[in-house]
């Protein structure tokens, strides 16, 4: 066997940048002062991140669909059990606990950008749905904006001690796949290509969705909003 592509390109992009824009995001919103404005169209890149990779987990290649990695109780279980007594637990994909993550990362952060178009920074800057949805439903997704964030970071930690686990203690590379996208595979495990040409149709339908969402479908305030 020889290394062959696993990943695709795609996959491994919204990995990357996913993790960057969530830092940035972080930096904007409690670091870097007057940043709220770009803290807001990040968030609805965010968002068009996330609706990317839900559909892609449907039309993707092999790996990337949810069906080749979301596995039941019984898999997981055997699979901890064999990670226990340090068996050979080497996967193509996501293993079966692994693959937990991406799901509930999506979810998080599909909260979290969801949330932001209904909250505002009590300055000046407001999601485009701010205005409407009452008080008492402001502060609640406000909060709930907030609360997420913090839930998130704690499964990032998760991830992040995972990955230097397998990689230190089980001798078991998972970063650099996600660069090259390659693993040692036969070729019949081995994906085709990374469909470039629907990912990029997908890339554009998910971009003129996300600009009708936040510029053009928005209500406009009440005239007697402001007095």
């Amino acid at each position: 066997m020889q290394k062959r592509l696993v990943w695709d390109l795609p996959v491994r992009l919204f990995h990357w940048i996913l993790a960057i824009s969530l830092v940035v995001q972080w930096f904007t919103a409690e670091v870097i002062e007057n940043a709220m404005d770009f803290h807001f169209y990040l968030g609805y890149f965010i968002l068009g991140l996330i609706i990317f990779r839900l559909i892609w987990g449907f039309i993707g290649t092999k790996y990337a669909k949810f069906s080749s990695f979301i596995a039941g109780p019984k898999a997981m279980l055997a699979y901890l059990r064999a990670l226990m007594n340090r068996e050979d637990t080497s996967t193509i994909g996501h293993n079966p606990v692994g693959g937990l993550m991406l799901p509930l990362v999506l979810t998080l952060v599909g909260i979290q950008a969801v949330t932001g178009l209904f909250t505002s920074d009590d300055i000046v800057h407001s999601g485009p749905y701010y205005d409407s949805v009452s008080s008492s439903v402001q502060k609640t997704l406000q909060w709930l904006h907030h609360q997420t964030f913090s839930f998130l970071w704690i499964f990032v930690a998760i991830h992040i001690v995972a990955i230097l686990w397998y990689k230190f203690a089980l001798k078991h590379d998972l970063i650099r796949p996600m660069f090259n996208g390659k693993k040692v595979v036969t070729e019949q495990q081995a994906i085709a290509n990374s469909q470039l040409l629907k990912a990029v149709i997908l890339m554009v339908v998910v971009a003129v969705f996300v600009y009708w969402l936040v510029e053009i479908n928005p209500p406009i305030p009440e005239d007697d909003f402001y007095y």
